[in-house]
């Protein structure tokens, strides 16, 4: 089985004709559309992501690293 995806919409008249042509090769075809939400599950991951297990095994949080790069915590005490 192949698998064919168009990345843009295409209307009945340009589907009908598709389909036409492959079936007149003997191509047996199935038509299946997909919601918008499946480009949510095609979501390219974020940088942040490379840096999973950066910091396992390290007694460090997000606060922390804030108060580390940012100094927010001698801001707060002035």
């Amino acid at each position: 089985m192949t698998q064919l995806t168009f990345k843009s919409k295409i209307d009945d008249s340009q589907m009908s004709i598709l389909i036409h042509l492959l079936k007149s090769w003997n191509i047996e075809t199935e038509v299946a559309t997909t919601s918008k939400t499946s480009k949510v599950m095609r979501k390219k991951p974020d940088n942040l992501t490379l840096a999973v297990g950066m910091w396992e095994g390290r007694d460090i949080n997000d606060k922390k690293l804030r108060e580390l790069a940012w100094g927010t915590t001698k801001r707060q005490k002035e």
